[in-house]
Order: C-alpha cells, then sequence, then structure tokens
C-alpha cells in the first residue's frame, strides 16, 4: 500500500473518509486513486484505526450495500469488541451472507452468539427469507437462536412475507419452537391479508399450538376478504377446528367483500350465514 503520509493531509483525511464511504476520490492522479483503491479492497480494516468506535457497524452496512464482500470479510474478521460483532451478526444476516455470519459465529475473539440482542439476527434473517442463515442461527451448537425470541417476532414477519420455508424452520424448530398461535395468531392474520396460503396452511395445521381460525374475531378472515384473497377466505371457512365465522365481527368482512367488489366472497361466506 503506498506511504499515505507522502501526500498533504487534506487528501490523506478526504481518501480515508471516501474510504471508509466506499465512494471514489475526487481527482484521478493515479497515485491518489491507487491509495483509494488500496485501502477499499484491501486495507479498510486497517484505516478503520482512524475511526471512532461507533463507525465499524455503518461502514460494514455500506460495504453490504455495495457488495464489496471482501472488504466486509475483513471488517468481520477484526472486529474489535463483543458489541461490534453482536450488531455486525444482526446486519451481515439481513444481507443473507451465510460465510460472514460463519465468521461471526466461530470467530477467535469477539465471537458473536447466535441468541444476542434477543435474537435480532433471526428476526432479521427470517423477515428477508435468508433460509440458510436462519438454518445456522437455530442449529448451532452453543447459544442457538430461539425460534420463539420476542413472542414469536421472527415467524410473524416470516408468515407477513410469505416465507414459506422459514415459517416450517420456525415452527418444527427442537427447542424453543414457534407458536402458530402467539400474539393471538397475529402471524396467521398478516399472511391471510397478504394472500399466503401456503404459510396460512401450514399455521392452520400446525402439530402443536395451531393458530385458530376465528383469532382476533375473525381478523384474518376479515382482513382476507377486504384484500380479495379468495382461497385463504375458503380455507379459513373450511377449517377443522375453530373455523372463521363469516359473521364474525357483525359481518364486517361481507361488507368490506361487498365494498370492494369482491362477489366471489360474497357469495362464499354467504353460504356460511345461518
Amino acid at each position: 500500500m503506498p506511504d499515505l503520509p507522502q501526500l498533504p493531509p487534506e487528501v490523506v483525511t478526504d481518501l480515508v473518509l471516501r474510504a471508509l464511504r466506499l465512494e471514489a476520490p475526487v481527482c484521478n492522479i493515479s497515485a491518489v486513486c491507487s491509495i483509494w483503491h488500496s485501502i477499499v479492497v484491501r486495507h479498510l480494516a486497517e484505516v478503520l484505526i482512524l475511526r471512532d468506535d461507533d463507525n465499524m457497524v455503518r461502514v460494514l452496512c455500506r460495504a453490504l450495500k455495495h457488495n464489496k464482500l471482501d472488504v466486509a470479510l475483513d471488517i468481520v474478521s477484526k472486529t474489535g469488541s463483543l458489541d461490534e460483532s453482536e450488531e455486525a451478526l444482526v446486519l451481515v444476516a439481513q444481507s443473507g451472507q451465510a460465510d460472514l455470519v460463519r465468521c461471526l459465529l466461530h470467530a477467535p475473539r469477539h465471537a458473536a452468539q447466535a441468541d444476542c440482542l434477543d435474537g435480532r439476527a433471526l428476526i432479521r434473517a427470517a423477515q428477508y427469507d435468508r433460509t440458510e442463515v436462519v438454518r445456522m442461527l437455530l442449529d448451532i451448537p452453543q447459544h442457538a437462536a430461539l425460534a420463539d425470541c420476542q413472542d414469536g417476532r421472527a415467524l410473524m414477519l416470516a408468515a407477513q412475507n410469505g416465507h414459506t420455508e422459514v415459517v416450517r424452520m420456525l415452527l418444527d424448530a427442537p427447542l424453543h419452537a414457534s407458536h402458530a398461535n402467539s400474539r393471538n395468531g397475529l402471524a396467521l392474520v398478516l399472511a391471510a391479508q397478504n394472500g399466503h396460503t401456503e404459510v396460512v396452511c401450514k399455521l392452520l395445521g400446525a402439530q402443536q399450538h395451531a393458530a385458530n381460525a376465528d383469532c382476533q374475531d375473525g381478523g384474518a378472515l376479515v382482513l382476507a376478504a377486504s384484500k380479495g384473497q379468495i382461497e385463504v377466505v375458503r380455507m379459513l371457512l373450511a377449517a377443522p377446528h375453530h373455523a372463521a365465522h363469516a359473521d364474525c365481527q357483525d359481518g364486517l368482512a361481507l361488507v368490506l367483500a361487498a365494498k370492494e367488489g369482491h362477489m366471489e366472497h360474497t357469495a362464499k361466506m354467504g353460504e356460511h350465514f345461518c
């Protein structure tokens, strides 16, 4: 790497700041560009000694955003504290970079634990459908993430976004499995609203703690009907246990379906009125 002090101090400062932001230098002088490239591609972690203690996570976030995975790997391999490792784990779990997650979990110093920060890494991975990372966090032998952390928040976000495989892993976790009926069936309500039929099926059919189709006074049916999710409406009305009632909330589901022009829903729910 070229010797930074050979350049004027203001140039050095600008280069370091731009390297931390992963921005190109303002001039095209070959020596300056060479220094910037060396910082960003190979030596960014060494330059971080010039930063404040709270900059590492922000720099890692930018590295991931710009797909600078070699830089990101260099950063996570040299985290300076356990707090930094834990924050970094949340970021790389969200990005789905399994190699970076593995590096942080098995680092010789300041290794992050999969269940740190009340399971935030698992929650982010579940939200963004990072199945490999979810599996890694749940299966690590020590300090594994708890599938039901934060009262099932990971399941709620996975269900809301239709991530069927993640939902299955959370429900089937050998220890601390998520409950499909946690938060009074909120995962079912969100999946129904967005028309995620496979997720709805898994939540209703869970071996233990299955979601009730009539949870939240038929909230799932009301939202599914209002959004035109006909297949979900059928599933909720036909559930073998705790089926949704077509006349729940004073017939609100029927009213909303008719208002939105979902006549097939109106007819289907009309069949279930006594």
